[in-house]
């Protein structure tokens, strides 16, 4: 793309060939849809003529055997046989007579005709077999078949259905038997082989290699010599032309066959085998004549473009030559040669375009010696102005690590706003306080240094804890911390974050000192209601809670037991569906008077749990507070 945007020459040729493309595109395309019509038309007229000749195949076969059964009913053999063999008891000797001459006469007719699969004679009363080429249908009844119903009423053929007998397609033609005094003696009836049937109409003559015909009954059934295609297809096939030819319509187009290939198809009804005639071809074949003259156009199309594309080059490197010595002139200049000139190399526009440059090169020269001194200068007051705005950035810097690690996030925005007093009251809040208890026996047994590394650590692990459940570290006095949850951001959660945190913070203790060999523990006092919070201060600001609420969870603390966490009545009613809690009793507390107070124990979940491994892992999430620390740090 870098190279599309530089060269001039390239871009002459490009947009030759982005003219040309698409020419060569539609003329191809045109000429595709073009041929797609006329072919389309000649495939129709082609399958229309095929569907004609089958048709005309199919009569012209029906007729046949229509008129070899009337032939095999005018026999002299058979004509002089029908008294003795549909009229004389069977056992008698004129029957058996009349049985074989009539056996020999209908087996010879059909060794010469390959198509009829059976020749039979039926008697008139009960239409029993009395005679056939398939001997073993003698005997049989049919008097309920249509054929021989319609037989005994004058000559009739019994469109394609499936046989009785054998299950497969066939075509009954039935002819009555007259006595010379023009009585009906009986019903001569043949079923037909539809092998040559299924030859006619499966023949491509013309249709290429994806090219079909066949045959489908009113059903919506394939029809062939040997099957339906009921086994294949049970709900039956069905397209445009199968519905229509099945409605008895003559026509044809493009349309989506039964297996949703698209095709060109013909479709007509044949009034004497009650079927519908399809012949198709597949729509891919049948276009791609069309579509290797559109390819062969655009194939040509493209070696013109190639041959006009190497003299539209030749043309592009004269019109360019002069501007690209002016823009090689120009990249010198920009590169600060300013004795640059471009040649003059016509007289048109472009030599107009070059002798500008010139003078435009040499009023540069003029000016680039002037702003160099004012460059100089301006450098010098650049390079000042930024070492003090460097030095302004990191005392900013400094100042607002300071304000942050003193007041909350929301708070230290406020007041770097300009907002003077900052003062809220809270109407739901939890807050904790807590004391190391053995602490103060343990600062007089280490130096002050270690003294402030410990409780460093400690406190450190608290605020990461702190981080962890959403609250609010408010200060450290001594050896006590103090958190609150539900500010400076509103938070529902208030009194469970607490004690989550309470719980954490007794298993850090725990941990620390199984660590370090120490006995520490915390005496955790938890109480919930409402404060107000504020920012004091001019120069060293302090965000501090006030109110009954921080009297009483100080109460709680200070008046609990080591290793415990002490919670009011108010703040076990936000507890003690998720915690289990134990009843301390009534508690005298200063200032407040007789109280009921409570154990928090664990969470409910661990209870349940306590078989499960989550206990385990919970505990582990508090390792990495002391990962860095090794007991070798308590002896030092």
């Amino acid at each position: 793309m870098k190279f599309w945007s530089k060269s001039l020459r390239t871009r002459l040729v490009a947009y030759f060939l982005l003219l040309s493309l698409p020419t060569v595109t539609v003329i191809g395309a045109l000429t595709f849809w073009g041929a797609r019509v006329v072919i389309t038309r000649l495939v129709f007229d082609r399958l229309r003529v095929t569907a004609f000749l089958k048709a005309d195949a199919l009569a012209l076969w029906l007729g046949n055997q229509r008129e070899a059964t009337f032939s095999i009913a005018q026999l002299p053999e058979i004509r002089e046989s029908l008294e003795g063999l549909l009229t004389q008891p069977e056992d008698s000797g004129e029957f058996q007579e009349a049985y074989r001459v009539t056996q020999r006469a209908l087996r010879s007719a059909v060794a010469s005709r390959p198509e009829l699969a059976e020749v039979f004679i039926l008697s008139r009363t009960g239409g029993k077999v009395m005679v056939s080429t398939q001997t073993l249908h003698e005997g049989q009844y049919r008097v309920k078949d249509t054929y021989f119903i319609e037989g005994l009423k004058g000559a009739y053929v019994q469109d394609v259905y499936p046989s009785p007998v054998t299950g497969r397609p066939t075509i009954t033609i039935a002819t009555p038997l007259r006595q010379g005094n023009q009585e009906i003696l009986g019903v001569l009836a043949v079923h037909l082989d539809l092998q040559q049937m299924d030859r006619i109409v499966s023949e491509r003559v013309g249709l290429g290699q994806s090219g079909k015909t066949y045959l489908v009954d009113q059903y919506n059934s394939f029809v062939s010599g040997n099957r339906f295609g009921m086994d294949d297809f049970p709900r039956g096939i069905h397209s445009q032309g199968i519905n229509r030819g099945i409605e008895q319509q003559l026509g044809g187009g493009l349309y989506l066959d039964y297996r949703g290939i698209p095709v060109i198809g013909y479709y007509m009804w044949l009034e004497d085998l009650n079927l519908a005639l399809l012949v198709e071809i597949d729509q891919v074949e049948a276009f791609t004549p069309a579509r290797n003259l559109a390819w062969g156009i655009v194939a040509l199309g493209l070696v013109s473009m190639g041959l006009l594309t190497g003299g539209v080059y030749w043309l592009a490197q004269k019109i360019t030559r002069p501007i690209l010595a002016i823009k090689e002139a120009a990249i010198q200049v920009a590169e600060g040669d300013f004795s640059q000139l471009a040649p003059v190399m016509t007289e048109d526009e472009v030599g107009v375009l070059a002798r500008s440059f010139n003078r435009m090169t040499e009023e540069l020269r003029e000016l680039y010696a002037g702003l160099q001194e004012k460059v100089r200068q301006l450098e010098a007051a650049e390079l000042s102005v930024r070492q003090s705005l460097k030095e302004l950035e990191i005392e900013q810097a400094k100042s607002e690590r300071l304000l942050l690690n003193t007041l909350p996030q929301a708070i230290a925005r406020r007041l770097k706003i300009g907002e003077g007093i900052i003062a809220e009251h809270y109407d739901q809040v939890t807050v904790l306080f807590a004391d190391l208890v053995s602490f103060t026996r343990l600062s007089e047994q280490v130096t002050p240094k270690e003294l402030v590394e410990r409780l460093n650590r400690i406190f450190s692990a608290f605020d990461q804890l702190s981080e962890k459940h959403g609250l609010e570290k408010i200060k450290t006095i001594g050896d006590a911390y103090m958190v609150v949850g539900g500010l400076p951001k509103p938070n529902p959660d208030h009194a469970r974050a607490i004690a989550r945190m309470a719980l954490d913070m007794q298993a850090s203790i725990a941990e620390y000192n199984q660590r370090t060999g120490e006995s520490l523990s915390l005496r955790i006092g938890i109480h919930s209601g409402s404060v107000v919070a504020g920012v004091i201060g001019i120069r060293k600001f302090s965000y501090d809670l006030w109110g009954d609420t921080v009297n009483v969870a100080s109460r709680m603390e200070s008046q609990g037991l080591p290793g415990a966490i002490q919670v009011t009545a108010f703040t076990y009613e936000l507890l003690k569906d998720e915690f289990l809690l134990q009843s301390r009793g009534i508690l005298d507390v200063k200032g407040k008077g007789e109280m009921m107070t409570y154990w928090l124990i664990e969470p409910i979940r661990a209870v349940e749990q306590k078989e499960g491994g989550e206990m385990e892992q919970d505990q582990m999430e508090l390792s990495p507070l002391w990962e860095q620390f090794t007991p070798s740090d308590s002896s030092s």
